[in-house]
């Protein structure tokens, strides 16, 4: 990394970036410590005497004294390090130049925060700065920085989990509707435009980072104090050597980006107040599967026998599950992918003087098959028992009722607005998409309701394809005092096999979905012998 570039300083080093962007001020090189490329995780750690923490599971920001902005045109160099600022009635020169600047940032990006294999940063649509998250596995994800929306979530084979709406424009001033958006500070109706406005804002990029789950522990002791009260990762020459053959095996190198948006004058009127916001985006395989304590205690207390027996059955369990997946291969059946994880963090902090409230959530977009046609098998599993909060009549005076059924279902078609009640940590929601497949969904902290959209009245079409649903902080507002820092952490798990069979499901077989092969996905042999039967007949 440049000597003087600001990766993995705290928000308030890069105070204003936003707002600033247009200005062309950008952060001081004096505002935080020279690194280069970061990479390993910094481990949570205590207040600092120059402030508060930003604690993020993968790396830990701390503000320092914030510092002037103003600097001298000759010190400012080609690139700004902010994303710049966009319009939707440009002259075809200023559209030129402004093609020109998000090429120039790119650039900047990729030099700065790039990691080759791991993330990388491109133009997308309407020439947009976009994050690409590699994932060794095969997996990835795009984050746009317009609007920190995340907008594709693929399978190793390229099959896309997250649906973006039809008519986005891609300007850099309207949201990007669909994939994972941000609301704030606002979820759903209100006196704000819907979902409030981070999702319009542009971020900024702070940190990109990857580690090894081993990494934890060494982690914790690579993080030093400074002079300053505040924390610094050591860089050691090793962390770049084998990365490219790290990648290449498929470890959990667990690539993730950090955005960073403030207030914005554009909505200081509609949102008088000053805070920052942080997101952190990972990509990951889930943890492994971890024993309770009854059974550590179990094996503590085998006998040499019992152990050998349990490691038997475990060996034998594992070749019975390969040579299925071979002979599933031999008859033409597509594998089923290791599952993947996306993880989400959003961190706001109180950086005025005037406390105030907000609600938020993260609206994701889940493509399914068509409901019209597989609509019985798209539904929701989890929340059963829950009190709902019925906004699909009203949006500004919801009803109130407890879901009384096992399945939240969408085969219907009926609109709906609803958000579930107290689903904090430590319990799943499951979604089906109408394939032999399931993604789960956890509110791991601050947020503590599930949120479920599908507009089929307003669109009918194109709601036959996908689902929206999330966490979120919809109903109890969070009040937020100067100074003080809120966090939201959620998490994505897609897998490709259907959930545990429900007691029901064991009953009527019909309703659990099959594997559907289309033909460009069967092997050849496959292909030709369904043709020569459609020939017969």
């Amino acid at each position: 990394m440049p000597a003087g570039t600001c990766a993995a300083a705290l928000p308030a080093a890069a105070l204003g970036v936003a707002a600033q962007a247009a200005a062309g001020r950008p952060p001081p090189a004096a505002a935080c410590t020279p690194r280069r490329q970061p990479r390993r995780r910094a481990a949570r750690s205590s207040v600092a005497a120059a402030g508060y923490n930003y604690n993020i599971d993968d790396i830990v920001y701390q503000t320092i004294k914030q510092q002037s902005w103003e600097t001298p045109p000759e010190a400012r160099g080609g690139a700004d390090g902010v994303q710049p600022p966009s319009s939707s009635s440009l002259s075809p020169e200023e559209a030129e130049a402004q093609w020109e600047a998000n090429q120039e940032y790119i650039a900047h990006c990729n030099a700065t925060y790039g990691v080759p294999g791991l993330i990388e940063f491109a133009a997308g649509y309407g020439g947009l700065p976009k994050a690409v998250l590699q994932h060794p596995s095969g997996t990835r994800a795009e984050v746009y920085l317009h609007g920190g929306t995340v907008t594709s979530w693929r399978h190793a084979d390229g099959r896309e989990m997250l649906h973006l709406r039809r008519g986005n424009v891609f300007d850099g001033v309207e949201p990007i509707s669909g994939g994972i958006q941000i609301a704030w500070p606002q979820y759903g109706s209100g006196p704000l435009p819907r979902n409030g406005f981070l999702q319009n804002l542009h971020w900024s990029v702070v940190e990109t980072a990857w580690r090894q789950p081993e990494d934890e522990q060494q982690a914790e002791e690579q993080l030093l104090p400074t002079q300053e009260g505040s924390s610094r990762v050591v860089e050691r020459p090793e962390d770049c050597v084998g990365l490219e053959a790290a990648v290449a095996e498929g470890h959990d190198l667990r690539p993730m980006i950090s955005l960073y948006a403030e207030t914005d004058s554009s909505w200081a009127e509609q949102w008088p107040y000053q805070f920052e916001a942080l997101y952190t985006v990972s990509l990951m395989e889930p943890e492994p599967p971890t024993l309770s304590d009854v059974e550590l205690l179990k094996q503590a207390h085998e006998t040499p026998e019992e152990r050998q027996q349990r490691e038997e059955q475990e060996a034998a369990a594992a070749a019975a599950a390969a040579r299925a997946a071979e002979q599933a291969a031999l008859e033409g059946e597509l594998p089923i992918l290791e599952p993947s994880v996306l993880r989400c963090v959003l961190q706001i902090h109180n950086s005025g003087d005037e406390p105030f409230t907000f609600t938020t959530g993260l609206r994701s977009h889940f493509v399914t098959r068509d409901i019209q046609t597989h609509g019985k098998y798209v539904n929701l599993l989890g929340l059963r028992g829950k009190y709902v909060m019925d906004y699909t009549q009203d949006p500004l005076n919801p009803g109130l009722t407890i879901q009384e059924g096992d399945l939240v279902r969408f085969g219907d078609r009926e609109p709906l607005d609803l958000a579930f009640l107290d689903c904090e940590a430590g319990g799943e929601v499951l979604f089906c998409p109408g394939a032999p497949a399931h993604f789960s969904m956890q509110n791991l902290e601050g947020f503590c309701d599930i949120g479920v959209q599908h507009p089929t009245a307003v669109l009918p079409c194109e709601s036959r394809h996908f689902v929206t649903m999330g966490p979120a902080r919809a109903v109890r507002k969070v009040t937020l005092q100067p100074g003080e820092l809120w966090v939201g952490d959620a998490s994505f798990t897609a897998h490709d096999d259907y959930w545990p069979l429900a007691p029901w499901e064991m009953e009527d077989p019909t309703l659990v979905p099959v594997r559907e092969s289309s033909p460009e996905f069967l092997p050849g042999w496959t292909r030709a012998r369904r043709s020569a039967s459609v020939l017969d007949d």
